[in-house]
């Protein structure tokens, strides 16, 4: 599939760091936006996953490059009036702000998100938060973990003595900030095609996450709490869950369907001779007689696939065919997943502040407004 992207031309300013904002402009940049980080050139400003280990060969914060790979960059320290007067000159010319501050600290910077949209109409400011712009918990500092917490995710999977693991994917961060970021801020996009006026974007990774918890919830309402690591698609049927096999490899099991489940009991029949039960014991001793990928192969029509770590992720030929990983070695990415994309994701990230004097002088902010 080829063509124009759905967001080129969309001019994106971020001045957010480390995971939700970031990942959130990464979305838009896949789409076909330019971005445009706003970092701060004092010491200890600035995005901090750069120097976050592991790092590229380059000597940048892997988690950095994955997510800020051919954006452009710019150094302003805001709470100087020049270089805020900048960055107000670049909000003449842009699409889209996106600020991933606490509230009440863009009002005290002199930028506040209801100003910024009455100064300038048609632009959209996204500003993304662990529990909104309003509520009891606006002021209070979080993470990742503990906005989880608050949905009731994090009790739903399997727990060790009683205990749930933190989950491997920062959820809260990803689903409920960066998705629904980039979606809400679509959206917004299209509305103003239609109107001609921006808006100021509430993201609240809490409520972005408890949304995707909502069937577990209508449930509870209805006197069925969810089970932890008990209900049909946490492991709670034998037919759906993962297995270890004969060289210590893993298969996940997603056989929901009868059909599927009748072919997974004809790959195992033609695969040992006999039948298996399809019961959590049965299919364990089944599967620990063969190696993971000859199980895959053997299965593939019962919904098999092998659980992948990732080393194999990077190589695998699903994902090669596919374009989904580019570049070689260590410079290897996932680019985003929409048609078209991937020519930034192949590209080094910015260093700090390396394209300040040209995006400037592009968007003509005055030498005298320059840091």
């Amino acid at each position: 599939m080829t063509g124009a992207r759905s967001l080129a031309g969309v001019v994106v300013l971020d001045l957010s760091r480390l995971l939700p904002g970031p990942l959130c402009t990464w979305y838009l940049q896949g789409l076909g936006a330019r971005v445009i980080r706003v970092e701060d050139p004092r010491p200890g400003g600035g995005d901090w996953s750069r120097h976050m280990p592991p790092y590229t060969p380059e000597g940048v914060g892997a988690w950095f490059a994955a997510l800020n790979a051919g954006k452009e960059s710019i150094a302003l320290d805001l709470s100087a009036d020049a270089e805020r007067e900048a960055l107000l000159g670049l909000l003449a010319h842009a699409d889209v702000l996106v600020e991933g501050y606490r509230p009440g600290v863009m009002a005290r910077l002199g930028l506040a998100p209801d100003r910024l949209v009455e100064r300038f109409p048609r632009l959209i400011v996204a500003s993304l938060s662990g529990f909104g712009q309003d509520g009891p918990l606006r002021d209070r500092p979080g993470h990742d973990l503990g906005y989880a917490g608050l949905t009731g995710a994090l009790a739903l999977g399997a727990r060790h003595d009683g205990v749930p693991d933190p989950p491997e994917l920062q959820l809260a961060d990803v689903a409920g900030g960066a998705l629904t970021g980039a979606l809400s801020i679509a959206a917004a996009l299209v509305a103003r095609a239609r109107t001609g006026r921006g808006r100021w974007l509430d993201v609240s990774l809490t409520d972005g996450l408890l949304a995707l918890v909502g069937p577990h919830l209508a449930a509870t309402a209805c006197g069925s709490p969810p089970v932890p690591g008990g209900e049909a698609l946490t492991g709670g049927l034998p037919f759906y869950r993962m297995y270890r096999c004969a060289d210590g490899g893993i298969v996940a099991v997603a056989a929901l369907e009868p059909k599927f489940q009748e072919a997974l009991r004809a790959g195992l029949r033609d695969a040992l001779g006999r039948e298996v039960e399809l019961t959590v014991e049965d299919l364990a001793a089944a599967f620990a007689t063969r190696p993971r990928d000859q199980w895959a192969t053997a299965l593939a029509d019962a919904c098999v696939t092998p659980v992948l770590e990732p080393a194999e992720v990077l190589e695998h030929p699903l994902h090669r065919a596919r374009g989904s990983i580019v570049g070689e070695g260590a410079g290897r990415r996932v680019r985003p997943p929409f048609p078209g994309a991937g020519r930034e994701a192949a590209m080094p990230p910015p260093t700090a502040g390396q394209d300040t004097e040209r995006i400037l002088a592009e968007f003509g902010v005055t030498p005298a407004e320059q840091p």
